[in-house]
């Protein structure tokens, strides 16, 4: 189990990530160190740690979209400063997690004074060379475990491609049924069917150019 300070100044220890933790000592973690955000999945913790300029574009790209898609219906979007739950059928274990981009069409979740997601339908990940191992293992686990969530986007930062994980509707509780679909290229089009939306690439990579970086690479 782990152990904490009594002292006011909370220090992160770098043996954390991926410590095991209750679901209490998660959240006195969080209470103690409000300045941090952790993710807290199978019982393990884990810091988040900054991105690069690339991977906040794209995920201000998405999400300023996403907002402009779905304004007027009944959806709502979330950035990455707000927390998720994400709840299992399975054994009921709760996971918290901060997605780069979170979309819920539940009333509840879009309470003013709401600080916790609850009903996600489409979850955002940004891949990073630091994350992309947990975004496509422990986290997309626990994304396909979660009754309410229909969609998993996992966004490539460094060239225009999207890949979009969709729930079987008729093997829901399978994960291993879940459908996948790649988008590639900067004239591609990527479908949310859960939300029926549509993203174009250039949206979501909008003041990003590869090919000069490419050039710039070689040079």
């Amino acid at each position: 189990m782990a152990t904490f300070s009594r002292q006011d100044d909370f220090v992160e220890q770098p043996g954390w990530f991926g410590k095991d933790m209750s679901v209490e000592e998660y959240h006195k973690l969080e209470q103690l160190s409000p300045d941090r955000k952790y993710e807290y999945i199978y019982g393990k913790v884990y810091m988040m740690s900054g991105g690069t300029v690339g991977h906040d574009r794209i995920r201000r790209n998405i999400e300023s979209t996403l907002d402009r898609l779905l304004r007027s219906g009944p959806c709502a979007v979330f950035g990455v400063d707000v927390q998720v739950l994400l709840g299992t059928k399975r054994n009921g274990k709760a996971h918290y997690v901060f997605p780069d981009t979170t979309v819920s069409c539940n009333t509840a979740d879009r309470r003013r004074d709401n600080t916790l997601i609850e009903a996600p339908r489409v979850v955002v990940e940004v891949l990073s060379p630091g994350t992309e191992t947990k975004d496509r293992g422990v986290k997309f686990k626990a994304y396909q475990h979660c009754p309410t969530i229909q969609e998993i986007v996992l966004v490539n930062q460094y060239f225009p491609s999207v890949e979009v994980w969709q729930r079987n509707v008729e093997h829901p509780d399978n994960p291993h049924a879940w459908l996948r679909r790649l988008y590639y290229g900067p004239d591609a089009i990527v479908e949310l069917t859960s939300l029926n939306i549509q993203l174009a690439m250039e949206d979501i990579y909008q003041g990003l150019t590869f090919e000069e970086e490419e050039e710039d690479n070689e040079g």
